[in-house]
């Protein structure tokens, strides 16, 4: 009886097989428009695989979500586990932010929090968002005349702004209102309506997770 050889792979199926597998990430969030077409342009800048899940619910109703996705995603042997989970959340709609971190903490998961809104973020794109914007409204209009948010109720992002000439620059600018004042009061998760803080956002140290994946799969 003569043996089999083992043959090697050939074509399409081996250059597929040697293919690195993109790193993946889930974000789970509220927003339906702005976020998810945000993370969009970041899956394609840093060329890795952003799952967006959506629900239009609390941040620990988020935060509870992310847990499940988690386990569901550790249970499927067919692709890598994400490297890292985020449940991104504004400050300006709900009071349950302490238990949202609380889960996130328990479950090896990350709160991103921006206060009072995801804007703030997107305006330091263009500028600092400045102190005296601790309102939601406040931070929408300045963005939308900024040019950096337009279409139907401003919830749609300019694209062209999304690059990381841009993206430097925003880091750079929240920068300045990240500071440890600013701090203390985003770890109180105080809602915006007291105005307890300045503006504040999580977002650079996503960005800083993303940059550091795609400089380890060169």
């Amino acid at each position: 009886m003569s043996k089999k050889r083992n043959v090697p792979a050939h074509g399409r199926k081996a250059a597929r097989s040697r293919r690195p597998r993109k790193r993946r990430f889930l974000v789970v969030a509220g927003g339906a428009v702005t976020e998810k077409q945000y993370f969009k342009q970041l899956e394609s800048l840093y060329d890795v695989v952003i799952d967006y899940q959506q629900k239009n619910n609390s941040p620990k109703q988020l935060a509870e979500l992310a847990v499940k996705l988690k386990r569901e995603d550790k249970r499927d042997t067919s692709t890598d586990c994400y490297e890292r989970i985020w449940v991104v959340v504004d400050v300006d709609d709900f009071h349950d932010h302490g238990e949202a971190a609380r889960i996130c903490n328990d479950n090896g998961i990350e709160l991103v929090i921006s206060n009072p809104c995801f804007e703030v973020w997107l305006l330091d794109y263009v500028k600092a968002c400045p102190s005296s914007y601790t309102l939601t409204p406040d931070v929408e209009s300045a963005a939308a005349e900024a040019k950096v948010v337009g279409g139907t109720r401003n919830k749609y992002i300019n694209t062209e702004l999304i690059d990381k000439e841009h993206l430097e620059a925003a880091m750079h600018n929240a920068a300045r209102h990240n500071t440890t004042e600013n701090r203390q009061g985003r770890n109180r998760l105080a809602p915006n309506h007291e105005q307890e803080y300045a503006p504040w956002t999580d977002m650079p140290k996503v960005i800083e997770a993303l940059q550091q994946a795609s400089d380890n799969s060169k």
